[in-house]
């Protein structure tokens, strides 16, 4: 509604004696116009009156309880290699601090190394000297009790021991000469066979070293690749549990990323569901300014289809002429664009 007050400017002279009075002009507008304004202006201040509303929900999807035990299998998986690598490391030192092959091998190759008869003494049988001593005795013995009294006998049968003798002395010369060849004779066989004993005896005794010697070498060689042997083992069983080891934690990494990879579509689709609640919850706050917000476009539709009238009040000079203008739709446009901006300005 707006009121427009005439005066004298823009009037024909007042006559001589005339009194100036003010003329007051109201426009008029249909009765279910203004009231439309009115419910949209009384619509906007309760809305503009609202306590801010907060959200009800959460607008951030929380973890899902896959993801949470996949970052528990995580820290777990991250570990796992620990204890392999500490026994892959266990494994590594003892390989080197082992004897090694040679070190092994030193004490057998020492003893493979010696001469033969350095040691002979060792081999010697030890019933040589008896079998020396044996073969002496059994010799001397035969002389004494076979081949002297042979000797002696043969000359009693000849007449010629005692009974005038060359050498004055009983014994015939001749005896004395198969006496002493019968003696040395028997020396010279008990010595050949003491020999040949002592022979059998050096030559068995050489045998027996040098075998052994030669058991030493491929004892030597036996230690030496056992020993190699352990250290590879040792060294392959390190390599098998640093293995073991890095294959715990690119599993267990792979099972926790698979938790989380689960986790986080459940997660994703937790997060639709807020995100859409969200936007509902906006829209619902938003519905009565936009319920208003479409009523003054309906009501802007219709400003200029709308009649309109003036009534004036008040007393005109004698003789003046009445220059206002009638209302036209250009003052229903102003009265709605003040009205549009005070609506809009009352938006939350």
């Amino acid at each position: 509604m707006t009121t427009t007050t005439f005066t004298a400017e823009g009037a024909k002279p007042i006559p001589q004696g005339s009194a100036l009075t003010d003329m007051t002009k109201q426009q008029v507008l249909p009765e279910w116009y203004t009231n439309y304004a009115m419910d949209i202006l009384a619509g906007q201040k309760a809305i503009s009156s609202r306590d801010y509303v907060k959200r009800p929900m959460d607008r951030v999807a929380a973890f899902t309880d896959p993801q949470n035990k996949s970052f528990t299998l995580t820290d777990t998986a991250a570990g796992a290699y620990q204890p392999y690598l500490s026994q892959a490391e266990t494994a590594a030192k003892a390989a080197a601090a082992g004897p090694g092959a040679l070190n092994t091998a030193q004490p057998y190759l020492s003893q493979a190394g010696q001469t033969s008869v350095a040691n002979i003494n060792q081999y010697m049988n030890p019933y040589n000297d008896a079998v020396t001593n044996r073969i002496a005795e059994m010799g001397t013995r035969n002389l004494t009790e076979n081949i002297l009294p042979q000797i002696e006998g043969r000359y009693i049968q000849a007449g010629q021991l005692g009974y005038g003798a060359r050498d004055g002395a009983g014994t015939p010369s001749g005896m004395m000469t198969d006496t002493s060849r019968a003696v040395r004779d028997t020396s010279a066989d008990i010595l050949a066979q003491q020999t040949a004993a002592l022979q059998s005896g050096y030559n068995q005794a050489a045998g027996l070293a040098g075998t052994d010697l030669s058991r030493f070498g491929t004892l030597a060689n036996t230690a030496g690749n056992m020993a190699q042997s352990q250290t590879q083992q040792q060294l392959a069983a390190a390599g098998a549990l640093s293995n073991l080891g890095e294959q715990a934690q690119t599993l267990g990494l792979t099972g926790a990323g698979a938790l989380g990879n689960i986790g986080a579509l459940q997660q994703q689709q937790g997060q639709k569901n807020l995100d859409v609640a969200y936007e509902e919850f906006l829209r619902q706050q938003g519905y009565d300014q936009e319920q208003l917000d479409k009523m003054m476009a309906t009501f802007k539709g219709v400003a200029t289809g709308v009649p309109s009238a003036d009534r004036s009040y008040g007393i005109s000079p004698i003789g003046s002429v009445d220059t206002s203008k009638t209302s036209t739709g250009s003052d229903i446009a102003a009265i709605l664009a003040a009205l549009s901006g005070f609506v809009g300005g009352g938006k939350p």
